[in-house]
């Protein structure tokens, strides 16, 4: 059995923890997004009256919450000095965590990355695979070292991404196979029967923050590519489209057959519009949008 200390946000903190206690190992300590994100004194009261779903997870597992407000902290160090875990495993963490860090466990710091690395690197890549408008994606345990998502390769395996999943749903699928894979990742480490792998350089790829251009749908592009980015967007994202000077929002859409009629508009312009809706001439349909 080894001792295990996860650093993660959500379902994929949810996914290391269950995963891990369900194949027979112990989570000695967690530490959540929370801890990075709001004061102390904030802390204190949201955990009395708003509580986060990462706080309960921790809690119903029997983990240690711990106390520091960086992975790279003084607090931190003497909080794993404490629990003496094996492995550290980490699921969606912001923070580009030092060397000093990742190098404590004598089974390393273990990353769980939701893509097919190299593939797709870096910030959110649910949002940026399916916009893409790839079919695969997957879950990459990987060392932590100098670098984001560059370590050595411990488990892997494909996701398949259905032809109308958005992002959030991705988001599951990953957590779910992570829940299995995490148990088989920390059996073999305990039984030294894994070989990391070097990443291939020339398929790598990496993806930045989204920022507020890349809500912005392009209804210049064919029906697949639209539909592609508006459900990478979702569920956390609104998406958009420019006209002319004005910006419409909108929640829902549907594809329409382009007719004789509007061939002859331009590509982009709308054909239609009253308060609720507007009906968008793409390169080779029409997009009725629901503002």
């Amino acid at each position: 059995m080894l001792r295990v200390l996860v650093i993660g946000y959500d379902k994929m903190l949810n996914a290391l923890i269950s995963g891990s206690v369900y194949a027979g190992h112990r989570v000695v300590g967690a530490m959540r997004i929370d801890r990075v994100n709001y004061s102390k004194f904030t802390l204190f009261l949201k955990d009395i009256f708003a509580p986060s779903h990462d706080l309960a997870i921790i809690k119903a597992f029997g983990a240690r919450d711990i106390r520091a407000k960086s992975v790279n902290s003084n607090e931190f160090k003497k909080e794993f000095e404490k629990l003496k875990p094996d492995v550290i495993l980490v699921g969606s963490w912001g923070e580009k965590i030092s060397p000093e860090i990742f190098n404590l466990p004598k089974l390393g710091t273990i990353n769980c990355h939701p893509s097919l690395l190299p593939r797709h690197r870096g910030a959110n890549p649910y949002f940026w695979t399916i916009f893409a408008g790839e079919d695969l994606s997957g879950v990459s345990f990987h060392y932590v070292d100098e670098k984001f998502d560059c370590g050595d390769i411990l488990l892997q395996e494909a996701v398949m991404i259905d032809p109308d999943m958005d992002a959030g749903e991705l988001r599951d699928r990953c957590s779910k196979f992570a829940q299995g894979l995490v148990g088989e990742l920390l059996n073999k480490l305990e039984k030294g029967e894994i070989t990391p792998q070097k990443q291939d350089e020339s398929r790598s790829t990496y993806e930045f923050q989204i920022q507020e251009k890349d809500t912005i749908v392009d209804m210049t592009r064919t029906k697949r590519e639209i539909h592609n980015h508006i459900r990478a967007l979702r569920p956390w994202y609104m998406p958009s489209f420019r006209f002319a000077s004005r910006r419409i929002y909108f929640k829902k859409y549907k594809f329409l057959a382009l007719s004789e009629k509007y061939r002859d508009r331009k590509i982009g312009s709308i054909v239609f519009e009253n308060r609720k809706t507007a009906i968008v001439r793409a390169k080779d349909c029409l997009v009725e949008i629901f503002k």
